[in-house]
């Protein structure tokens, strides 16, 4: 019988290849690094100039610019938590720009870091070069939508590596803690990513125990809980020390079970497809498939690893590691099962299935090899290229090449949908002939993309109101306003998600939209549909003149 540390040592070891374990580990390293980011920056630089979404990306935008100034996330306005837009004022800072396009660039720097991880676990897994560059491939063409969730996917492919960094050696106390380590730096990047990250970390150590390998239970367990209070030592210590930054976080922590609404999974007996033809079809399609999928896959690898007593080789355990890091993220990916959230959910799945299809043609069964990585390749192909911003680009100007029209957006410029352009710009001549002023501005329920493009703060800690507030918070948004004199507002009441009614401002906020409505002059621009633009009369002289 082998001891227990010679046992170790064999997992440690277990899949590397003759010419991987030649490779000096700096080199190993670098190849890692460099194919990331030739990836990575190649998706940015395809794409970055197509589209700007309002809500979800100015969001991200806005608040990563406020932070880049100084102020504190959750303490002075509401958002996730703070790790991603101190990762992006970090960016800000090195470029010594704040636009948009510096915003995206700060997205895809950060996926190098995830696609990095996935790319070096493939490697130390055993998988060959060719291998492992399709996955990577294809987890480019993953990151290429949404762009403003990926940092959910990169946290996904870094909890892929942790898994498969313990299995490679679970006797190993150090594999643990760094385990522990990142979970607690995960929830920093995003309390929902921390949970899930937890899963992961106790679906791997229950595979371990069933397998019956040499796990000691109660120092892993010890370890990984240090490992998470040292990983979240950033939150803690910003509690602890950031004046007027506790109570906020505790709010934002009861806001949790609000911040997103349950949809139906779009299994294929679950989706109607009338109306739809082409590539919306296709896609429509293949997110159905991809719903079932993902999940199958991750239970038979994980279904297969459990009952398999015989030593699995590195590229098996690479798979097994995916499913237990994906298994989590899927509740993110199917409570709002829209494409969305899905997108941003499912980036393991790329890794389990891939490394999969790798041990299968190593081990001789090609054709079952080859089928596998073929259905990938058309799910991720026909799921995602839809959605890219070039091709969606590229589909819409196709259609009709007045509808896309170009707008300067912090000094470079993007192209956008041609009446999302002349929105953006009324909102900006508004704001001009108001003063603009810090605060004179205010957007609802969906649209904090406008003061980023606007340069403004917000007027009120809410920026994002799509749930239902009480009167008292409702009360302190309006004095809110009050103190900052907004002059202008642009408010749409007609938002609704899946003919959800609920979510649209005069449910959410009644007491709000009504003080809007009744203190201030409506203006009779023309907007975008939905969309209504009011103003101060007495801050607004311009505006007075132009609406008698």
């Amino acid at each position: 019988m082998p001891s227990a540390e010679q046992h170790t040592q064999s997992r440690a070891f277990a899949g590397q290849t003759a010419e991987t374990a030649r490779i000096p580990s700096w080199q190993v390293v670098a190849e890692s690094v460099v194919l990331a980011a030739v990836i990575s920056l190649s998706v940015f630089f395809l794409q970055w100039r197509y589209g700007f979404n309002l809500g979800d990306e100015g969001w991200l935008w806005y608040i990563s610019k406020r932070t880049a100034l100084g102020d504190v996330p959750l303490r002075d306005f509401f958002s996730y938590d703070p790790g991603r837009y101190y990762w992006s004022a970090f960016i800000f800072k090195l470029l010594g720009r704040s636009g948009f396009y510096e915003q995206l660039l700060a997205n895809y720097l950060f996926a190098i870091v995830g696609l990095t991880f996935a790319y070096l676990a493939m490697l130390r897994a055993g998988l060959s070069r060719t291998w492992r560059i399709s996955i990577l491939l294809l987890l480019g063409v993953v990151i290429g939508f949404p762009r403003h969730k990926i940092y959910e996917q990169t946290l996904s492919l870094i909890a892929v590596a942790a898994v498969a960094f313990v299995f490679a050696a679970p006797q190993r106390m150090k594999r643990w803690l760094v385990l522990g380590i990142v979970i607690g730096l995960g929830a920093f990047f995003g309390r929902n990513s921390g949970v899930f990250w937890f899963i992961a970390a106790l679906l791997a150590f229950a595979l371990l125990k069933v397998r019956g390998e040499q796990v000691r239970s109660a120092p892993s367990v010890g370890v990984v809980a240090a490992g998470i209070v040292i990983g979240y030592s950033p939150m803690t210590l910003m509690v602890l020390f950031v004046h007027g930054f506790a109570h906020p976080f505790l709010e934002s922590v009861l806001l949790t079970p609000h911040w997103a609404w349950s949809l139906p999974i779009p299994f294929p007996w679950h989706v109607h497809v009338r109306g739809l033809h082409g590539l919306d079809l296709l896609q429509a399609r293949a997110v159905s498939w991809l719903c079932v999928v993902a999940p199958v896959t991750y239970a038979f690898v994980l279904w297969r690893t459990a009952r398999k007593k015989y030593e699995l080789d590195g590229v098996e355990w690479l798979a097994a590691a995916a499913s237990c890091a994906g298994a989590g993220f899927l509740i993110h990916a199917f409570y709002t099962a829209d494409f969305f959230h899905i997108a941003q959910g499912v980036a393991p799945f790329v890794v389990a299935a891939g490394a999969f299809a790798g041990h299968l043609w190593s081990s001789n069964q090609r054709r079952f090899s080859l089928s596998t990585f073929a259905i990938l390749i058309v799910l991720v192909l026909a799921c995602w290229l839809p959605m890219e911003p070039l091709v969606q680009h590229l589909r819409t100007k196709a259609h009709d090449p007045t509808s896309i029209e170009q707008i300067p957006i912090a000094g470079r410029k993007f192209e956008v949908p041609t009446e999302q352009a002349d929105l953006m710009r009324t909102v900006a001549t508004a704001f001009q002939g108001c003063g603009a002023r810090d605060g004179g501005f205010f957007a609802a329920p969906y649209y904090p993309g406008f003061y980023a493009f606007l340069n403004t703060r917000a007027p009120t800690w809410d920026t994002y109101l799509l749930w239902p507030r009480n009167q008292r918070t409702q009360q302190n948004e309006i004095e809110s306003l009050q103190r900052n004199r907004t002059a202008v507002f642009l408010i749409n009441n007609t938002f609704a998600m899946n003919g959800r009614n609920t979510l649209q401002l005069s449910a959410t906020n009644p007491q709000l939209l009504a003080y809007i409505t009744t203190q201030y002059r409506a203006s009779a621009a023309k907007l975008l549909a939905g969309f209504d633009l009011f103003y101060d009369p007495a801050q607004c002289k311009n505006l007075v003149r132009a609406n008698p």
